[in-house]
């Protein structure tokens, strides 16, 4: 049975209770970012939601692989279900988890993406060629990046750390342009947590226990950023 690597066995579980409401709270964050467009039209909103959408999907990827992983009864009924695509003698059966993982990388990696050109200074990336191709090349790195990564997992976790540690700065930034707005600043330290959670996964091969960590990190930068957006609305 493939996995990408081993989680302590008395987490298993609480990780599936912790990455259903870091679901939840990413599905509220982009439902909050589209009230936020529809409200004030501007399409830095409407990108944020569709990047929460994407981690929403990549989340509930994770959870459904993870079940497998931890449920034989659930795994045998996946398989029955399967039938011959896995092959005789579940031959077939590591391909399935892989590509799971690529689908659970590859959504992860575009959401984090985007968010990073949202956090830059707006502009019109679609209406130039150099810009396409840009974006263009991204998609072909992320494609590679969650093809290896199926190999060496850190490499993932690894690319998640630039990219954030990016938008941190660029959020870092935005709060010193906006003259030190607290809620400017909650955003720089929800992604920062989200940064240091990414840091903490990166370290499961020296102690599992890095991956509960990760999961409780993961959820506070969440949530910190659901209590930002929550006040924006608000306001």
């Amino acid at each position: 049975m493939y996995q990408l690597f081993f989680t302590p066995s008395w987490f298993n579980g609480y990780d599936l209770l912790f990455e259903g409401i870091s679901l939840l709270v990413a599905l509220l964050i982009a439902g909050y970012s589209w009230k936020l467009y529809k409200v004030s039209h501007e399409n830095r909103y409407g990108y944020f939601s569709f990047a929460f959408i994407l981690i929403g999907l990549s989340l509930a990827l994770k959870m459904f692989t993870f079940s497998v992983l931890y449920s034989s009864p659930l795994r045998e009924g996946v398989v029955q279900a399967l039938g011959p695509a896995v092959g005789p003698g579940l031959q077939f059966a590591d391909l399935f988890y892989r590509a799971a993982f690529f689908l659970q990388m590859v959504v992860m990696l575009g959401a984090w993406l985007l968010i990073y050109f949202i956090s830059q200074k707006s502009r019109e990336r679609l209406s130039k060629y150099y810009e396409v191709s840009q974006m263009a090349l991204f998609v072909y790195l992320i494609l590679l990046i969650s093809v290896v990564s199926n190999f060496k997992y850190f490499v993932f976790y690894l690319t998640s750390i630039v990219l954030l540690g990016m938008t941190v700065l660029n959020y870092y930034k935005n709060y010193l342009n906006t003259d030190r707005n607290s809620n400017a600043w909650r955003v720089m330290v929800a992604f920062m947590f989200i940064l240091l959670s990414n840091m903490a996964f990166v370290f499961v091969f020296k102690w599992s226990g890095m991956y509960a960590l990760g999961e409780i990190l993961l959820l506070i930068g969440f949530l910190l950023l659901l209590h930002a957006y929550r006040r924006v609305t608000r306001g």
